[in-house]
């Protein structure tokens, strides 16, 4: 697209007030600046202009007065530009739908349809898409003319290593910290939430130990764009987020993702993955998930067509290593000149305590000045010790359950039933047994006392598979290809559920399927805020994205596209670009409604794909 603009440009002075021949659209405000960086580094000779909601709507206007060649925006901020009669769309003759599917699936169709029918009839087209469901196909037939589909054939990338770990729900922030301390390796990690209230509460419990910030919709443009700017910089080195950073965001270097709640679907896993393991470089990605998902991550194994290796949470053994080589590293990047002003200090030290000193030096650095205490192994709180309990069945009276646990604590030891935390049954039914927590002061005790005959109590260091305990929290599978798709239809309608000028229903997990329109509390775990949809004022709407709703993320590291024109071509044959295709939503019973995550074709997962 820049090198016909280019070649058709030579010889010419640009004029003052020219409109646009070229037109980029993007859903969110931060690809659509990535998206006019590349373009004014790869072409400065030619006058490119971004466009999004959040900020000065004259600015923009008085950009655009003064000539420009290339626009590149977000489809609401677009519209209210060209309803201003600010942007004038008539000799365009390139058009660039970026992430089509993301931007259709957070609620953006009908306004790309209202911007292509400003457009001339006689231009190249370009559709970039992640996966390819139905409804991206549908609008691809309708406005590509003979589209040439270029099918990148991508997943994940080959250096992302997969870890899964199983913990409860109260253990998940208490581990976080101990996961990136010995997995990320003093490197930069992003932490996937699923809602923007977790976001900010796991990184306020991050920064106590952890240099951390929150990433999502309901942050301002200028503080996000401080924040994207510091991670990348290395100003901290872990960023909390939805799935705002999921796709699209250029943030280069990360070692590690971890997905503090699982995905909606296989698209947004890979998306989310993806951002580790770019250029041919390493990375891990750890997803954490309790005991009653755990069929929900081999439903993702076989969507995507991967394979997680199950892990324990990290030894204290394995933190204080990881905490030790990390400071090591930050000693070694300590500048030579600073470094002489400590050296008389450092030298009578030594003197003093010889290596004792440097080791004491570690430790504080680490955060360990204090000697580590046990820890639980359900919660990873410090001070706690896991036993477990077990009954021969020859000796059990009745059913064995909590209750039986804390029975037999009060016979034994009305203090170590005070005591007590929660109590998780063992998952294996040939044994009566369960795990619960002490205070370490009273394990000891109780692991002294004399027990009733057919009781054996002692301290474990690895957890045993325990039985649920509690619903299912993810939405990975709620719905199929065709639900979402009459979700979408619904939803989009003007005027539809709930009144209102533009309603949207969504999905939130506090609330439930929540009725649309305008509404004084948002939903809580929005993918995209309501600056990105639209250029301000009336137009904003509640089109948030949701777990299991009908404004899901959408996507994958793959997926066919389309790239062709509307009604006849530009100059040449329009072309398509993308990775493979098909929207798979992991259903959690045998019949499989969805497509593969390989090849697109619907009717069998990634792991029995023909083609892979």
């Amino acid at each position: 697209m820049i090198k016909q603009i280019i070649e058709q440009d030579e010889g010419r002075t640009p004029g003052r007030g020219r409109i646009p021949r070229a037109l980029v659209l993007a859903p969110t405000r931060e690809l659509a600046k990535q998206v006019e960086k590349e373009i004014m580094e790869s072409a400065p000779k030619l006058s490119t202009v971004c466009v999004y909601g959040g900020v000065s709507y004259n600015t923009q206007q008085n950009a655009l007065s003064r000539g420009v060649d290339v626009v590149v925006g977000t489809p609401g901020r677009l519209i209210d530009l060209i309803n201003g009669g600010s942007l004038q769309l008539g000799e365009v003759r390139y058009l660039v739908l970026d992430e089509a599917d993301q931007m259709l699936a957070v609620g953006f169709e009908e306004d790309v349809e209202t911007i292509l029918q400003q457009l001339p009839a006689e231009r190249q087209s370009m559709l970039f898409s992640a996966t390819m469901p139905s409804w991206v196909k549908k609008l691809s037939r309708r406005y590509l003319n003979n589209p040439l589909t270029i099918d990148l054939d991508e997943k994940l990338a080959e250096g992302i290593k997969l870890f899964a770990i199983p913990l409860t729900t109260t253990s998940k922030r208490t581990i976080l910290s101990d996961l990136i301390t010995v997995y990320a390796k003093g490197g930069k990690t992003i932490v996937f939430t699923r809602t923007k209230r977790d976001a900010d509460e796991v990184s306020l419990a991050l920064t106590t130990s952890i240099a951390s910030e929150a990433l999502h919709g309901d942050i301002s443009q200028h503080q996000r764009e401080r924040t994207l700017n510091g991670f990348r910089q290395g100003k901290f080195t872990v960023l909390v987020a939805t799935d705002v950073a999921s796709r699209g965001l250029d943030i280069p270097n990360v070692d590690l993702i971890i997905h503090y709640e699982l995905p909606n679907d296989p698209e947004t896993f890979v998306h989310r993955s993806g951002r580790t393991g770019r250029a041919g470089k390493a990375g891990n990605a750890i997803l954490m998930f309790t005991t009653n998902q755990r069929r929900t991550v081999k439903s993702l194994e076989r969507d995507v067509g991967c394979k997680f290796e199950f892990i324990g949470p990290p030894t204290m053994e394995e933190v204080l290593d990881s905490s030790a080589e990390h400071v090591i590293a930050t000693l070694r990047g300590v500048h030579p000149e600073s470094i002489q002003y400590f050296v008389p200090a450092a030298e009578r030290l030594s003197q003093e305590l010889g290596p004792t000193a440097l080791a004491s030096a570690l430790a504080h650095l680490s955060g360990f000045s204090q000697p580590p205490s046990s820890r639980s192994l359900i919660s990873h709180e410090q001070g706690s010790v896991t036993l477990q309990l077990t009954r021969d069945p020859a000796y059990a009276r009745g059913f064995f359950s909590p209750r039986s646990v804390t029975g037999f604590l009060s016979d034994v030891s009305p203090s170590a039933a005070d005591a007590v935390g929660k109590i998780y049954l063992i998952a294996d039914e040939r044994v009566q047994g369960a795990v619960f927590d002490l205070p370490e002061e009273i394990a000891k005790d109780l692991l002294t006392m004399e027990l009733p005959e057919g009781n054996t109590l002692s301290k474990v260091t690895k957890l045993p598979v325990l039985q649920d305990d509690g619903p299912a929290t993810d939405s990975y599978g709620r719905f199929s290809n065709s639900d979402r798709g009459s979700r979408n239809r619904r939803g989009s309608s003007r005027g539809g559920m709930g009144g209102g000028s533009r309603g949207r229903g969504s999905w939130d997990s506090d609330e439930g399927f929540r009725r649309g329109g305008r509404s004084s509390s948002r939903p809580d775990n929005d993918i995209w805020s309501d600056d990105d949809f639209s250029g301000g004022g009336a137009r904003r709407s509640n089109r948030s994205s949701s777990p299991g709703g009908g404004r899901s993320s959408y996507g994958g590291r793959g997926g066919s596209s389309s790239l062709g024109d509307r009604s006849s071509s530009f100059g040449e044959r329009s072309s398509s670009y993308g990775g493979r295709g098909g929207s798979s939503f992991g259903s959690r019973d045998r019949s499989f409604s969805g497509a593969c995550f390989t090849c697109g074709q619907s009717g069998h997962r990634a792991s029995d794909c023909p083609n892979k």
